[in-house]
């Protein structure tokens, strides 16, 4: 283990308080004045997302793009990547990805062109991880038409490997993670699919004799896709032998997951207007599908619901798992919740204070992470209509709508503070990430806008100013027998008043990546009493002793002697 970037704060900012515990809750710190900043303009991110949208009201104009966090060049400081679609005739050129190195001094450079990401589709996803255990951060990009492999060269390009690795899927590419399946040190990847849909096969669809944007259940649904990571580059679709061709599911979002604590990778997968997945890995290279038995199909009334984003955790430090799925206006968001060993899961939205305040809109991604460090988790969602004109048909759903961020009160509820948050702008949210670009040890926010129109499409970064906040730690993990960056490794950080354990994992939220260093808020405790990491290959590292306020690399096999 050793520390780098360590960013030590003074005690003045964590008060002593006396505190009441009430059901889950532990000892707090002061409650923080949680404020987020947007600093996309003088951060030099000049960004609007393309939908291509002409008036012929193309379905893929609804559904936005993702974006990610990431540190492409291995410098320490998390860079940006924010997908694009583009015009669906004679498209601009520079309608691509976008790549935003980040300078360590607030501001970011475009560097697509450079690193030569510059390649025309109409994205929707992004997912980033070390599938060649060189590392550094390869990307993965979903369209739709053809998606893309780009792998890192490690001197600032990308080579574009997607024919020579046998991952370029030509559907509907939507949300995907990379995870080891089988746990044999290299990254699979798993890719969700959405409608059987072109230009050519797109059908009209009116409202009131206005041409509108069509329901997905006019077209069919898309299987997603699993390949098996080979070790030489390439992959293997493994999609029929593994269980997993659906064509039913029309899939928007998906989270890597361990429900039943088994220590195989599982899969949740949010699909729109049909049954949601909840794929459980066998641990022989297949995968069953127990969503229904398991309560995460349907809502409590046996309906399938339009679900998009995605993400799942222990939110209440008991070692339960939580899966949150944002859904259609009028659906409230899900929140699905599981104690340890329990035989299923149920939708506690309403008991914690979720489900009406999430009533009237319309969420794409959301996240769970910790916004003032008292070493509960919360919950971010964005959120946007997509119809333009929706508001001709129903008076009080805007278009344009506020993001929520619901604070996890440390008593099994949560409360909605995003407006006292700073978060007051509407936009027509889509993707969501979480990392912390400044290296200031707080997670800041990410957010990329549908951009149907000259109003909309511009991207947020929203930089975390809460004070005062806890105490927290940062864990890099390096794997060694396991893949490089221990995607799927488990994490328990235990302090004088609670455990917390979060699972290293890409994807969640909706077709977006957030950074893949893990930070536990420690609330007042200034030192973690101790640190274990259970990684995929089986080998147990544990570490004692460890000062607050710093980030660490943890390295497989190295435990403290």
């Amino acid at each position: 283990m050793r520390a780098y970037n360590a960013r030590l704060r003074g005690s003045s900012r964590v008060k002593p308080i006396i505190c009441v515990c009430v059901l889950l809750c532990a000892c707090l710190p002061a409650a923080a004045n949680v404020q987020f900043i947007d600093v996309t303009e003088a951060a030099g991110i000049r960004f609007r997302h393309a939908t291509g949208a002409t008036g012929a009201r193309y379905l893929p104009e609804t559904m936005g793009a993702g974006c990610a966090f990431l540190d492409y060049d291995s410098d320490g400081n998390l860079d940006i990547l924010l997908v694009n679609g583009r015009d669906w005739q004679a498209p601009d050129a520079t309608q691509t990805a976008r790549l935003y190195r980040n300078r360590g001094d607030g501001k970011f450079t475009d560097v697509t062109e450079t690193a030569k990401l510059n390649v025309p589709m109409y994205g929707m996803g992004v997912t980033s991880a070390d599938y060649d255990n060189d590392s550094d951060a390869d990307i993965y990009l979903t369209a739709v038409g053809k998606n893309r492999l780009f792998r890192n060269n490690g001197d600032g390009t990308f080579t574009d490997t997607t024919d020579f690795a046998n991952v370029g899927d030509a559907g509907w590419g939507t949300s995907a993670a990379f995870f080891d399946v089988d746990k044999d040190g290299w990254l699979d990847l798993f890719v969700g699919n959405y409608v059987a849909w072109t230009p050519e096969t797109d059908v009209p669809c009116t409202v009131a004799q206005h041409r509108s944007y069509c329901t997905p259940t006019v077209y069919a649904g898309q299987s997603c896709r699993l390949y098996r990571n080979r070790g030489d580059g390439t992959f293997e679709d493994v999609t029929l032998h593994a269980g997993l061709d659906n064509p039913n599911g029309k899939s928007l979002g998906v989270a890597v997951l361990d429900y039943n604590d088994d220590g195989w990778l599982d899969l949740a997968v949010a699909n729109d207007t049909e049954a949601n997945f909840l794929y459980r890995n066998n641990g022989d290279g297949t995968f069953t599908d127990e969503a229904i038995v398991m309560g995460v199909a349907f809502s409590a009334s046996g309906k399938a619901r339009g679900s998009m984003g995605i993400d799942a955790a222990d939110v209440y430090n008991t070692g339960g798992t939580a899966i949150a799925i944002g859904n259609f206006s009028n659906e409230k968001t899900a929140f699905f919740y599981a104690e340890p060993g329990a035989d299923y899961f149920v939708d506690t939205a309403a008991r914690v204070n979720i489900g009406e305040a999430s009533r009237r809109v319309l969420t794409f991604g959301l996240l769970f992470f910790d916004c003032d460090f008292d070493g509960y988790l919360d919950l971010f969602s964005v959120n946007g209509h997509i119809e333009p004109e929706v508001g001709r048909h129903q008076q009080h759903t805007p278009y344009a709508q506020l993001p929520s961020l619901f604070q996890n009160r440390g008593d099994g509820t949560f409360r909605d503070i995003g407006k006292r948050a700073g978060l007051q702008i509407a936009g027509v949210g889509r993707g969501c990430a979480y990392g912390d670009y400044d290296n200031d040890g707080d997670l800041d926010l990410l957010v990329s806008n549908n951009g149907v129109d000259a109003n909309y499409g511009i991207p947020w970064l929203l930089r975390n100013d809460s004070e005062p906040i806890g105490n927290y730690l940062r864990v890099k993990l390096v794997g060694t027998t396991s893949n490089r960056d221990g995607i799927g490794a488990k994490v328990r950080v235990t302090t004088a008043d609670t455990v917390q354990q979060r699972l290293a994992q890409t994807g969640s939220s909706y077709c977006s990546q957030s950074e893949l260093t893990l930070t536990f808020g420690l609330g007042q405790n200034d030192t973690v009493a101790r640190l274990e990491v259970t990684w995929p290959s089986g080998q147990i590292d544990r570490h004692v002793a460890i000062k607050a306020n710093q980030s660490i690399a943890v390295v497989e096999g190295a435990s403290q002697k």
